[in-house]
């Protein structure tokens, strides 16, 4: 009897553990057995503070189920600063927080409200820019958007707000929310909602409170338990194969261990301050300048970075609104900020951390029947997910974003064609025959009789190149190029080096041009010192150098020798020099673009005006395989290229004194992305689809080669 006993409680347990996920099976994807149904209507659920490691705890399975029968994502990473208000946001309109105006949880900006607000609270609609995703299909379509408690919904910033949208109640039971969102679901064709957005505050809340593991465990296991009641009634309605479904989370969370008062570094008086992992100073009523104020913290917080939003790192897209704050603390993972010891509300954990740091990656996982199965994506930000969701309403395109069109192609059925583009970047119109023209220094004729006859005998082919721009064209230099644009007073250049580990050159000790695409000698590019000088009217030491990355013949080019303060030249430029002759050593060969740009403005796109260079950028490629081609640069295996990119903002601030180099030089990376927008060119592989091409744009680097 006893064993009977065993047998009859091992089969009702296993019978019961069956019908949790009785739901799962792939047989039916996308098989909908309902009418009316032709164009799935889009569900987006967030899940606050889930993070990708929270996966590794195997306790929330059934997002596996739907993994199984759809698409997952390697990893997502959220936006900086990596909060709650700021990445949903971005997750519904393609934006960075810098865009779409929400930079925080709490914002200033003396134009909207005379005080810091919090986002949760506020009455302005002002503060939320941008247009979201159910504005957007409401404007363009005509058909109806429900949301439920998402960020922003209550704010009609654009026109179109959406049809239903209940007020915010945290104390409604996640299982009564599933039954509005699937109720919506069932509603006639005429009355349903083509798009359905909808916020769950768990894991976050469990999270920043956490005394343990075991305190977010449960949380999640009743996650799992509401996501399987979600897909059991979808199933049980047959919604399930007739609708796209997406589960998300906007951050991930980080345990803290050590708390800064600002109070304790800094006289506060006239100066609005807001707390958290990123710390942000606001100038409201004060005489004191922004440089006075970053350089009265700087290097007094161990393993703290102050930055003003002139020299903030590019890739964060955090300095082009007045919103983020005129100065900005951040720390190593764990460090938070307070104002004074009586603002800390002393949660255990908290998140806003750069989003290259693995605590705060985030997590995606779709299926329905424009998703291909068990399909996992290459690890992406969120701005991209806006262009996914005007994709699966059929609007793609319908605003600009931040992020890339056709990044999700290769895990939808039947996306739009996409090609590359067609306008290659050419060479330089022609104004004399190639010789090397003479700019400084001196050289024997016979020196410059070798140089004009290598200039006269190179074989380059324009198609090789790539980028793409309708306003630069190219010099040659024999494998070498200097990029330069078609208006002949704008100073920027770019060259692309092709490098051999065991290539040897001597240097030069005069500077010349290839007077076949110019018949004078540019001036030094001086206009660095005069940023620099009017940014603090004092004197700096400034050098004039070049950035080729070798010191050869090609690093003569005058067109290559930029003036710029002397702290920059040794803890940035010269650092990024010895890291990539590194990488030519380790990797034998390289591919360099190496470039200045203008971005006074901060928006991170190329300036029309071009008279003072703000940044240096630089892009690495290598091949992990066999190099197939180096013009263009191919490998033989595609995925087998590895791309690493930097952005530096030229300035005489000395905000990196106290990092070690390779922090500057990862602090610093960028996406090519980033690259392409700050340069004005696009870059592009024509041998390689469109597809791959996104993907190695859009890479983002969370660690040196």
């Amino acid at each position: 009897m006893v064993v009977i006993g065993i047998i009859v409680l091992f089969l009702t347990q296993l019978k019961a553990a069956n019908a949790k996920y009785e739901w799962k099976g792939c047989h039916n994807v996308g098989k909908c057995e309902l009418s009316g149904y032709d164009k799935p209507p889009l569900v987006i659920m967030s899940l606050d503070g889930f993070a990708r490691e929270y996966l590794d705890r195997d306790i929330v399975l059934t997002l596996n189920h739907i993994a199984e029968c759809g698409v997952k994502a390697d990893k997502v990473y959220p936006s900086f600063p990596s909060k709650t208000f700021p990445n949903h946001y971005s997750i519904v309109t393609g934006l960075w927080p810098e865009s779409h105006g929400i930079t925080d949880n709490s914002v200033f900006d003396p134009t909207v409200s005379p005080v810091l607000e919090s986002m949760a609270r506020t009455k302005q609609s002002k503060f939320f820019e941008g247009e979201p995703i159910w504005s957007v299909y409401k404007r363009t379509t005509g058909k109806k958007a429900n949301c439920l408690f998402w960020i922003g919904c209550a704010h009609n910033s654009s026109g179109f707000g959406p049809d239903v949208s209940p007020a915010y109640n945290q104390g409604l039971p996640f299982k009564d929310r599933i039954d509005i969102v699937v109720d919506w679901l069932k509603l006639p064709a005429d009355e349903r909602p083509g798009l359905i957005t909808a916020y769950l505050h768990e894991p976050d809340e469990a999270g920043h409170y956490q005394v343990n593991d075991e305190d977010v465990d449960e949380k999640l296991a009743e996650i799992d338990d509401n996501l399987d009641y979600l897909m059991s009634r979808l199933k049980n309605e047959k919604l399930l194969e007739c609708i796209n479904f997406a589960i998300l989370s906007d951050h991930g969370m980080q345990l803290l261990d050590k708390t800064y008062y600002f109070q304790d570094y800094l006289d506060l008086n006239g100066i609005i301050t807001a707390k958290g992992v990123v710390g942000r100073f606001y100038m409201n009523n004060t005489d004191i300048s922004v440089n006075d104020v970053a350089d009265q913290i700087q290097c007094k917080i161990d393993t703290v970075k102050v930055n003003t939003r002139a020299d903030m790192p590019t890739r964060k897209h955090y300095s082009r609104s007045s919103r983020v704050g005129e100065v900005l603390l951040e720390g190593r993972p764990g460090i938070t900020f307070y104002q004074s010891k009586e603002d800390d509300y002393k949660v255990t954990a908290d998140h806003g951390y750069d989003y290259i740091h693995p605590k705060m990656h985030t997590i995606f996982y779709a299926r329905g029947p424009s998703f291909k199965q068990n399909k996992t994506i290459s690890s992406y930000q969120n701005v991209q997910y806006m262009n996914l969701w005007m994709s699966l309403l059929g609007i793609e395109g319908a605003v600009e974003t931040n992020g890339t069109l056709g990044f999700f192609d290769n895990v939808l059925y039947n996306p739009t064609t996409k090609e590359n583009p067609k306008n290659v970047i050419g060479e330089c119109p022609m104004v004399a025959y190639p010789f090397a023209l003479r700019c400084s220094g001196y050289a024997l004729p016979t020196t410059m009789d070798a140089l004009s006859s290598k200039l006269t005998s190179c074989d380059f082919s324009p198609s090789t190149l790539p980028l793409y721009s309708d306003n630069h064209c190219y010099h040659n230099y024999c494998g070498n190029s200097v990029i330069a644009s078609t208006n002949a007073e704008d100073k920027r250049r770019a060259i692309i080096e092709i490098l051999y580990r065991d290539e040897s050159s001597t240097p030069l000790n005069f500077t010349y041009v290839n007077a076949k695409y110019q018949w004078s000698c540019p001036n030094p590019i001086a206009n660095a010192s005069l940023l620099v000088r009017s940014n603090s009217g004092k004197s700096l030491q400034l050098v004039l150098t070049g950035f080729s990355l070798l010191h050869s013949e090609f690093s003569s080019v005058a067109d290559t020798r930029l003036e710029l303060p002397n702290n920059f030249v040794l803890k940035v430029l010269e650092p990024l020099r010895a890291k990539s002759l590194q990488y030519l050593k380790k990797y034998e060969t390289l591919y360099v673009i190496t470039g200045t740009a203008t971005d006074l403005n901060h928006d991170g796109v190329a300036d029309s005006d071009s008279s003072i260079i703000t940044h240096i950028y630089r892009i690495l490629l290598i091949c992990n395989s066999d190099w197939l081609s180096l013009n263009p640069p191919l490998c033989f295996d595609p995925e087998a290229m590895q791309t690493l990119s930097f952005i530096f903002p030229i300035t005489e601030r000395s905000t990196v004194d106290c990092m070690n180099y390779n922090d500057i030089l990862l602090d610093y990376t960028a996406t090519i992305y980033d690259v392409e927008r700050i340069a004005g060119f696009q870059f592009g592989i024509g041998e390689l689809t469109q597809h791959e091409n996104t993907i190695i744009r859009q890479n983002i680097t969370t660690r040196l080669w």
